[in-house]
């Protein structure tokens, strides 16, 4: 099946399907399959996935622009090198996949699980991540600045060396979590010591 533009797809299997080097736009995915499909370097635009599963799935070198993923499943999916431009991907589980270069421009990532995940490095300013769940993850570098990760879950993460200047970061319980060489503005200082429980 060659997945169209401008079209709406409700409960459709495409486990184990070919669909890459395909690019789709404006088309509607409700309750969708795409378990262990090969999405290689497939792009979508202004599409939208509402609790479609794409566990184990091949995205890589993919590229999405305006696109939303809704309480999508990505576990275990292969998303080396794709590039998100400022798509919606509130309550997305990102369990286990593999995130190697992946660029994450603007957006909306709130409730995203990212549990675990190497994110080492990134550039991840501007983007809002509200209630997002970093868990034990590797942010060493990461660079926060600007963004928006109010209640976002930092417990156990490893952000030595990460940049949280301008970020939004009320609601983050920073009792188990490392700040050494984590760079922080005034503002974010006060917040912290709060959290600590110091008044």
């Amino acid at each position: 099946m060659i997945l169209q533009d401008k079209t709406e797809y409700i409960n459709e299997i495409f486990d184990d399907k070919s669909l890459s080097e395909i690019a789709i736009s404006e088309s509607k995915f409700n309750n969708c399959s795409f378990k262990n499909s090969r999405l290689k370097e497939i792009s979508t635009r202004e599409c939208n996935f509402v609790e479609c599963d794409f566990s184990n799935s091949y995205l890589n070198v993919s590229v999405h622009e305006n696109s939303t993923f809704l309480n999508c499943n990505f576990e275990g999916a292969k998303l080396f090198n794709a590039d998100f431009v400022d798509c919606r991907m509130v309550g997305a589980d990102l369990i286990g996949a593999d995130l190697t270069a992946v660029k994450i421009m603007d957006g909306d990532w709130s409730y995203v699980i990212f549990r675990h995940n190497n994110l080492s490095g990134f550039d991840l300013s501007g983007i809002k991540f509200s209630g997002a769940d970093f868990y034990r993850c590797n942010l060493r570098g990461t660079n926060f600045a600007e963004s928006d990760l109010n209640g976002a879950v930092l417990t156990e993460a490893k952000i030595r060396g990460a940049n949280l200047r301008g970020a939004n970061i009320a609601g983050i319980d920073f009792k188990n979590i490392e700040l050494k060489d984590v760079n922080i503005d005034y503002m974010q200082a006060e917040v912290i010591v709060g959290s600590l429980g110091a008044l």
